[in-house]
């Protein structure tokens, strides 16, 4: 099957991604990790259930922990206490070679001096796969990543998404039960990173690999992922699926790194009611009382120069400035002080200026503990 197949592939077919195994336990285990590297602990207490066939992404910022974490999941550094389990049993201790997982490197790491076909193979080489089924084996793969024609090319006869393509090859070619990614694409162009990890999950969805994958992009992290983990300073900050992390963050550092947000001061009324500026805004507040902080994405806010005031959850603003993005505008708000962010998904033949109003759509609206 190549990518061509794969894009063919029937929407409708059985998603086995988020599958366990027959006992009940995840894929992967990782409990109450440590890993210190000098003076930094790395990793602080990580703990991670991975179901058997998702794909699971580290998110976070540079230093935050993620790919340490991955590295230890490979076998390339040992925990200083904690455990990984593969399947239920314990593999601490086994060589990376040994665990029946695969990484892909961002820097691709292939070998120069071997062809697309000698990289895909090497594998299954140093695991003395016999010739015949190790020709067969490269062509699967080969074919599977759309790189046939390419085999006796090197690797610097290719592009970079090419280079990946053939590592990812290499790494399902030993056939793991798990694939690692540590920020696959980070050295592609924008547009080459979409379409490659639209592949990615493709390949996925077909192979029924799990998967874990490191990214400091939200965004990538967002529109791959089954489940995410967003780590700050080497431990998890929360974990849940992209729709929870987006909508429902539960800190405002998550709020803050998971895409754009207003942040603004509010005083909870009572029961679902706060007060944003002396106008009160429906809102679950989920038993929190006194101050707290209400953050509202900027898409969940239409913009209007009709004066709706009185209205559930209209203020009142002024336009500082524009940016024209396509496919929407986004607008800088001031409201009582404080700048909004607000995106008009319908920006063709309308510009708004000076005064307006904003109706914030209350269900998309979360609220948060005053930091």
């Amino acid at each position: 099957m190549n990518m061509r197949d794969l894009e063919l592939a029937s929407c409708d077919e059985t998603d086995i991604r988020l599958a366990t195994d027959a006992a009940g336990e995840p894929h992967v285990q990782i409990k109450n990790l440590c890993k210190r590297l000098g003076a930094l602990q790395a990793v602080d207490n990580v703990s991670i259930d991975i179901p058997r066939g998702s794909i699971v992404t580290l998110l976070g910022p540079s230093g935050c922990g993620k790919s340490t974490t991955l590295r230890l999941l490979a076998g390339l550094y040992t925990p200083d206490s904690g455990d990984i389990l593969l399947g239920g049993e314990r593999v601490n201790e086994l060589a990376p070679n040994k665990r029946r997982m695969t990484m892909v490197f961002q820097e691709y790491a292939l070998f120069p001096h071997l062809s697309v076909a000698g990289n895909v193979a090497y594998g299954l080489k140093m695991r003395g796969v016999a010739d015949d089924r190790k020709k067969a084996r490269v062509g699967e793969m080969l074919e599977l990543v759309g790189l046939s024609s390419e085999a006796s090319k090197h690797p610097h006869q290719l592009s970079g998404g090419q280079q990946q393509r053939v590592a990812l090859a290499r790494a399902l070619a030993v056939d793991p039960e798990v694939l690692l990614l540590d920020e696959p694409l980070s050295n592609l162009d924008a547009k080459l990173r979409v379409r490659l990890r639209e592949e990615i999950v493709k390949l996925q969805k077909v192979l029924g690999k799990t998967m874990v994958f490191v990214t400091h992009d939200q965004e990538e992290a967002l529109s791959i992922s089954d489940r995410i983990a967003v780590m700050e300073r080497g431990h998890v900050a929360q974990m849940g699926t992209p729709d929870d992390i987006y909508y429902a963050p539960t800190s405002r550092y998550v709020a803050d790194f998971i895409g754009l947000a207003n942040f603004m001061d509010v005083t909870v009324n009572g029961a679902d009611s706060v007060n944003l500026g002396g106008t009160s805004v429906p809102v679950k507040t989920r038993g929190m009382t006194g101050a707290a902080t209400l953050m509202v994405r900027p898409e969940a806010v239409r913009i209007t120069s009709v004066d709706t005031l009185g209205s559930a959850g209209v203020i009142k603003g002024t336009v500082r400035r524009r940016s024209f993005l396509g496919s929407m505008a986004r607008y800088w708000v001031e409201v009582a002080g404080v700048e909004w962010m607000v995106d008009d998904p319908s920006p063709a033949g309308r510009v708004h200026q000076g005064d307006v109003y904003l109706q914030l759509t209350t269900e998309r609206l979360h609220l948060l503990p005053r930091a």
